[in-house]
């Protein structure tokens, strides 16, 4: 894939040169995976407000359907010489795409427009910040961002005098009150008992756990992993002893996990912040269903040794060589996109971040914050959040590391063990890209 991006700028390409005459409209093609609500928001309301305000631009958003095929699509298109003009993107694609010669640096275009100041960027959260600058230059803007956040039934809570956990082991101690074998048979099989929570084989998961735990992913030189050193091991193995010491917390496929917890059958859950629009919809056809209701709220992460999570999603890149009417065009969208008033209504009708708290004062984002609780606390750990690394070797030593996870989890391979595995792969990969 990298040699194909490399050879990308020696091809001959088909484009046309993105100029126009007086008069014709300039078109924008944006690729994208949001699909659902997500992408109707995106382009039924967001994307057609653009374009009838912005009188000879045409923004035309394509959805890929799913992160793999846009992936792919991306890299076909380099591969021809016929990419979009902006499009999502991961870190370790861009990383790629950078090496390629194929992306508008953003900072070039921040310079160049005298409406653009350097408060504007410097309203981005410090994370956003640095997440989008690849060495010393902004190559990416950030597009749908997310934190994980912790759900539990306020209900369930309020009554038995519970609060969120701030640490690690209030969070395990809380799962055992949790955990009802309500049949007393020993197992919390039925459907009149509760698990304490459950939880997918999830990289990201094992990310914050690491992070928490004062360890990192890569060496502080960023050429070898460091995820299967002690703070690694410790925070695979807290997942590992929950699951098959402690048997408060069982391994779910999909979303299951999250219906469970709908249903009231798991007390406590994990996962994106984006996905509470998704449970409260849930809740609402259950109440219209006549079935049972809760309050879901929502809670930071607790920490070990350090406060910590990582952030997801991703940001979105401008092709070169389109001509200075389609690249100019294009930085006028992702500039406005970026203003307060619409990420405060990306944020309010997705849950995806804003990228700065500027856009948290707009009414619509602070209504949809005052209708959760402890949503402005999850939103507030952008303040501590990290990202994962920004090298193009990190695809691949991502999937290893996932597997070490599922190996671990599924009991067949102890946390060490299969850290050390995916490490020496992850390391292997690395040394190979340089």
């Amino acid at each position: 894939m990298l040699f194909l991006i490399l050879a990308a700028p020696f091809l001959p390409s088909c484009r046309p040169d993105g100029g126009r005459t007086s008069g014709q409209t300039v078109r924008v093609v944006f690729w994208h995976a949001m699909g659902g609500p997500l992408g109707e928001l995106l382009e039924d309301s967001l994307v057609a407000e653009f374009n009838a305000t912005h009188p000879g631009i045409e923004v035309v958003a394509v959805s890929m359907g799913n992160y793999r095929a846009l992936s792919q699509k991306i890299m076909a298109s380099v591969m021809a010489g016929e990419p979009p003009v902006l499009a999502q993107a991961y870190e370790t694609w861009t990383a790629q795409l950078i090496d390629g010669g194929v992306l508008v640096p953003l900072d070039s275009m921040m310079a160049q427009d005298r409406e653009y100041s350097r408060s504007d960027w410097a309203r981005f959260y410090e994370v956003f910040r640095k997440n989008n600058t690849f060495g010393e230059r902004v190559y990416s803007f950030p597009f749908n961002k997310s934190v994980p956040a912790l759900y539990y039934n306020a209900d369930l809570f309020d009554s038995l005098g519970l609060a969120p956990p701030s640490t690690w082991q209030q969070h395990r101690e809380l799962l055992r009150t949790l955990s009802y074998d309500g049949n007393g048979d020993g197992d919390l099989l039925d459907d009149c008992d509760r698990w304490g929570t459950a939880f997918t084989v999830s990289v990201w998961m094992f990310e914050n756990l690491l992070a928490q735990n004062g360890g990192t992913l890569l060496s502080p030189d960023g050429r070898s992993t460091a995820f299967a050193q002690t703070e690694g091991v410790e925070a695979l193995g807290f997942l590992v002893e929950l699951l098959h010491r402690d048997g408060t917390a069982y391994l779910s496929s999909g979303y299951e996990h999250q219906r469970e917890f709908t249903e009231g059958r798991v007390a406590m859950v994990q996962g994106s912040v984006v996905s509470l629009s998704f449970m409260q919809r849930d809740m609402q056809r259950r109440a219209e269903s006549g079935l049972s209701t809760f309050e879901i709220a929502v809670a930071p992460l607790p920490s070990n040794r350090r406060r910590a999570v990582f952030i997801a999603g991703t940001n979105v890149v401008l092709f070169a060589d389109h001509g200075p009417d389609r690249t100019e065009a294009a930085w006028e969208f992702v500039k406005w996109f970026t203003e307060p008033e619409q990420q405060a209504r990306w944020f309010a009708g997705t849950g995806y971040l804003p990228v700065s708290s500027t856009a948290l004062r707009q009414p619509v984002a602070r209504r949809r914050l005052s209708e959760s609780r402890g949503l402005e606390e999850v939103v507030a750990q952008l303040d501590y959040a990290r990202f994962e690394p920004q090298i193009s070797a990190w695809y691949n030593g991502r999937e290893f590391l996932s597997e070490a996870v599922e190996i671990a989890l599924y009991g067949r391979m102890g946390p060490e063990e299969a850290l050390a595995r995916a490490a020496e792969l992850a390391d292997e990969e690395m040394e190979t890209e340089r």
